[in-house]
């Protein structure tokens, strides 16, 4: 089992408003640059405009001091890119969740996984901006009527399996109280990623007879020969477009 305190904003970019939109990011990243509690703030676009920001950090005081910096640049944000949707990942406090009321976010809970603490950040200078790397997905499904146990036993030899992964960096499914299931997947590399397909190959059938897969996101400049593997799910390619990873 793991720990996460954090969440993920979704947002739509308006017409012609991306360099707007990079300008508050870039000034926001830099504000959470200063932040020691702020651990992963990283934002992602696709070619059709479509935003996604994943935000974790270590404590609930960290996660305040996050909110009010952001409060600052929080209209012309929202001006450039309207938020759509919010997922809580993790045992947020109610304080914290109050914080977010608006949006309405999903409340996701760890219900099984890991992050290896080895792991390194991802921060990177280009063109003079803060950004990272990544190479993963999320995966969002739906949990069957009465599949909840054998759900969690699918999952748990599928996370024993990718313990043995090197390049599996982090494996964490998240549930909410209403049977929405999400499994945020990172890796080191494009082969750490293949080997970790060819192992779940071997839960697929069981997996999905426990819950019905919805929605897939690629996250990060992913190859064709990868996106090929989840043609199936018609998968959302996102891109890094600036922020890091501690």
């Amino acid at each position: 089992m793991f720990k996460n305190f954090g969440w993920i904003v979704e947002a739509k970019l308006n017409a012609g408003e991306l360099e707007n939109f990079k300008a508050v990011m870039n000034s926001q990243v830099n504000r959470a640059l200063t932040e020691k509690g702020t651990l992963n703030y990283q934002y992602y676009l696709s070619d059709a405009g479509d935003i996604m920001v994943y935000e974790r950090f270590a404590d609930a005081d960290s996660s305040h001091e996050h909110i009010e910096n952001w409060d600052a640049h929080a209209e012309r944000w929202l001006a450039a890119a309207p938020a759509t949707r919010m997922v809580h990942l993790g045992e947020l406090p109610e304080d914290v969740r109050q914080r977010h009321a608006a949006l309405d976010p999903l409340w996701l809970k760890p219900l099984g996984g890991f992050a290896r603490e080895e792991a390194e950040g991802s921060m990177l200078k280009k063109d003079g901006q803060t950004t990272f790397e990544n190479f993963g997905w999320i995966v969002e499904a739906k949990l069957n009527e009465g599949q909840l146990e054998n759900f969690k036993a699918v999952m748990d030899s599928q996370v024993k399996r990718a313990l043995t992964e090197e390049g599996t960096l982090n494996y964490q499914y998240y549930i909410s109280d209403q049977g929405d299931i999400m499994v945020y997947e990172r890796f080191k590399d494009l082969e750490a990623s293949f080997i970790h397909i060819e192992n779940w190959n071997d839960h697929a059938e069981a997996w999905i007879a426990a819950a019905t897969p919805t929605r897939m996101v690629h996250l990060g400049d992913l190859p064709e020969e990868l996106r090929k593997k989840h043609a199936a799910l018609a998968p959302l390619l996102l891109k890094p477009l600036g922020g890091f990873a501690k």
